[in-house]
């Protein structure tokens, strides 16, 4: 026990592995407790294909609504697919075979958080996107899912005149942050979410830098400009 806390410590420094203690906690307590820790970062929109022409053409990537049921095979259910429509939310899906292997998520306007009370306003508007929720099913991820992923997504990013897209990952999951970082991502803010009941507590190095809360309806607006 001691061993991994140690671990910890050397991996996510000590602040982190004691969020990281007290977000397992939480996540025992039937949702009362609950910790979120968030890294904001911003990745460069691509200027062209990160793979060659002729490589990964075995995967075809195209948009579909939303709610499109061949979503379902994935780790989505129809509520959150709706939650994301009605956000504006735009899907590209990755298909092999005619089988759908992976997706990834955009958004132009700002976004309201699902694990937290908060929004999220890519600034300048016109300029900067929002991205969330890109995934590869397992079996897949040694493959070219990912980057087709993304060559597609540029692709409509770049037509629509957007430099940069944002995503926030959670401060406990340094792989997808080394993932990012190889796409040019860069860190450009965090925030820690705390919720006891209907309290949160924001603690953010973005404005309002500090929140606190009691329902629902009342939530910050994290401005994310580059």
């Amino acid at each position: 026990m001691l061993g991994k806390l140690r671990g910890l410590v050397r991996e996510l420094g000590a602040s982190g592995a004691l969020c990281y203690v007290v977000s397992r906690i939480g996540a025992r307590s039937g949702g009362l407790l609950s910790l979120h820790s968030y890294l904001f970062v911003a990745q460069p929109v691509a200027d062209g294909p990160l793979l060659p022409p002729r490589l990964g053409r075995s995967i075809a990537v195209r948009r579909l609504d939303p709610q499109d049921a061949a979503l379902l095979s994935l780790p989505l259910d129809r509520a959150v697919l709706a939650y994301r429509a009605g956000q504006g939310a735009i899907c590209f899906g990755a298909f092999k075979h005619d089988e759908i292997i992976g997706c990834l998520w955009l958004c132009l306007s700002p976004y309201d958080e699902d694990e937290v009370r908060c929004r999220y306003q890519p600034l300048p508007a016109g300029k900067a996107s929002w991205d969330f929720d890109v995934y590869v099913h397992p079996q897949h991820r040694s493959g070219l899912g990912f980057a087709r992923l993304w060559d597609e997504a540029n692709a409509f990013l770049r037509g629509q005149g957007i430099a940069c897209s944002w995503s926030r990952i959670s401060a406990f999951n340094p792989g997808s942050l080394a993932a990012h970082a190889r796409l040019g991502a860069r860190i450009a803010g965090r925030a820690t979410f705390v919720r006891l009941g209907r309290c949160q507590i924001m603690r953010a190095s973005l404005p309002p830098y500090r929140h606190l809360s009691f329902r629902h309806s009342s939530r910050p607006i994290l401005s994310l400009f580059n």
